[in-house]
């Protein structure tokens, strides 16, 4: 469920860019999201995820000076990027360019996904990874409340 809920946040995301309105169109991005085939849990939490994220990033904004953070680049090491596929780090790149991360979670996902030994790290992996992170799901945080995020299938697949 993890895996999708971020399939959510990503969607609304581009929604909210490509429409210019925010998410004034709430009933309209619900609907479709259930035609999509996601549960109202999901949706849910992926709304409940960006409503706090959006509300920590503007009080980080009334704290700040008014000179705008600026965004790096990071091109992986040759040794980084014999780990990744293109797609897994085009989904690293697309999660950055959204906001969803920062710098230091995008750091915190590079860093897990080369310790974790998966021969290759795609898409499913970068996602698997970025869920936990900013889903606050990793076993040493976890609370009660969490394990209803945790959706993986006995066949090793992560949703």
């Amino acid at each position: 469920m993890k895996g999708r809920v971020i399939d959510i946040i990503i969607y609304l995301m581009d929604q909210i860019d490509e429409s210019g309105k925010g998410l004034s169109q709430f009933d309209q991005l619900v609907d479709d999201l259930h035609i999509r085939g996601y549960q109202e849990e999901e949706i849910n939490t992926a709304f409940f995820w960006l409503l706090e994220k959006l509300r920590l990033r503007l009080s980080q904004l009334s704290r700040r000076s008014t000179h705008p953070a600026k965004k790096s680049s990071r091109i992986l090491h040759s040794t980084e990027r014999l780990h990744f596929s293109n797609a897994g780090y085009g989904y690293l790149i697309q999660l950055y360019q959204l906001g969803l991360i920062d710098d230091e979670q995008r750091e915190q996902i590079i860093q897990k996904a080369i310790l974790s030994g998966w021969d290759e790290i795609g898409e499913p992996e970068v996602k698997y990874l970025a869920a936990r992170l900013l889903l606050n799901t990793d076993e040493e945080q976890m609370d009660p409340g969490h394990l209803l995020l945790l959706d993986e299938s006995t066949d090793g697949m992560v949703h």
